[in-house]
């Protein structure tokens, strides 16, 4: 029987404290923040639970041989069931080609049931956590770090647009770019202007990234484009539930195994580019020197669907990761997270060592 790792858990304040030494303060947010806000909606059981199969029902049985309700280890299952079938039955390249496409019929659904199910508009979210959660991004604004943001929801959006619609003196000078904007060219004598938000491009000064692609992201034939209630006047979710009536899907890294998303995101200029500035913060590369920067992680599991992200935590140089833990650390789940970061911490060079401190998620009151 394996012993359960002890850990010294601090609160987010403490780890706050010990976090003031560095320069900057960088985010990742994984699941557990999109569930610390409405679990009855991101939890991927919530999302299970909600899916309508009856277009696919062998891959519900999917889920159920593998005793499963995360959707991306059945589209894992599946896409390693579309490879290993052919080995055993070389004649049947149909049932192969149905496990492909239920494979792409299940990312969709996954797509669809989050569209569906999210709430419709900011205002079905209480105000406090808004407010709560603004104090907590503030931590990490304030000191010019980054947030780098694993989820399809929109919940950060909206939290990053309750925050800018406050006056000029209640943002403290706080910056927010997602690389977003209104193109603008010279026609003739005349300065014309886009009249919607497309990605303008690699620039330094974007500090909010979308690792995995969003709900409100979507790709044309030559941008990427960001759908705004602003330019619209119709809200978010119902522009993007009109974009799937339209067989028109958002930017979503879907895929079951790191290997496959790793190879979507580089498909990708605005993913590939987020992707790269997460590994630039961590000095991932051996020509750059570390900054005096640390990192802090909330709602991250560390699953290994996701090792194209912490991997670089082990060949990186940034000095200090944070690690939030749910509830109990002696739990199964909170086991693996510790021996993982543990594995990083040790696979890391004696010259640029990590320091690794764990704070209680809960202590953080993101949401409130």
């Amino acid at each position: 029987m394996t012993k359960n790792i002890e850990i010294a858990l601090k609160s987010f304040n403490e780890a706050l404290k010990e976090a003031e030494v560095y320069t900057k303060k960088h985010l990742l947010l994984g699941n557990g923040f999109s569930i610390a806000c409405v679990s009855s909606i991101f939890s991927y059981k919530s999302l299970y639970k909600n899916a309508n199969f009856d277009d696919i029902p062998e891959v519900k049985d999917i889920f159920k041989r593998l005793g499963t309700e995360d959707f991306e280890i059945a589209i894992k299952g599946l896409e390693n069931g579309a490879k290993v079938l052919p080995v055993y039955y070389k004649d049947d390249s149909k049932t192969a080609q149905k496990i492909v496409e239920h494979t792409k019929k299940l990312k969709e659904k996954l797509i669809e049931t989050i569209a569906e199910n999210h709430p419709k508009y900011p205002s079905e979210i209480e105000e406090s956590k808004f407010l709560a959660c603004e104090i907590f991004l503030k931590h990490f604004l304030q000191s010019k770090g980054y947030i780098f943001y694993l989820n399809y929801d929109l919940l950060l959006y909206w939290t990053l647009m309750h925050f800018l619609d406050k006056k000029d003196d209640e943002k403290t000078k706080i910056e927010l770019r997602d690389g977003f904007g209104k193109e603008t060219w010279l026609e003739g004598a005349e300065i014309e202007v886009n009249n919607y938000l497309s990605w303008l491009g690699k620039s330094n000064d974007q500090n909010i990234h979308y690792l995995h692609g969003a709900l409100h992201l979507y790709k044309t034939d030559t941008e990427l484009v960001k759908f705004s209630w602003l330019d619209q006047g119709i809200s978010l979710i119902k522009q993007a539930k009109m974009a799937l009536q339209e067989s028109r899907f958002p930017l979503f890294v879907s895929e079951g195994d790191s290997d496959k998303k790793l190879n979507k995101i580089n498909e990708t200029p605005y993913l590939h580019y987020s992707y790269d500035s997460f590994k630039g913060v961590l000095c991932s590369r051996s020509n750059r020197k570390a900054g005096n920067t640390c990192m802090f992680t909330f709602g991250f599991s560390f699953s290994d669907n996701d090792k194209h992200i912490f991997s670089h935590f082990a060949t990186g140089k940034i000095k200090h990761l944070f690690v939030g833990i749910f509830g109990d650390h002696k739990s199964k789940e909170n086991q693996m997270i510790i021996s993982k970061v543990n594995q990083l911490k040790e696979s890391r060079s004696k010259n640029e060592p990590l320091k690794i401190t764990y704070y209680s998620a809960e202590s953080a009151e993101v949401w409130g």
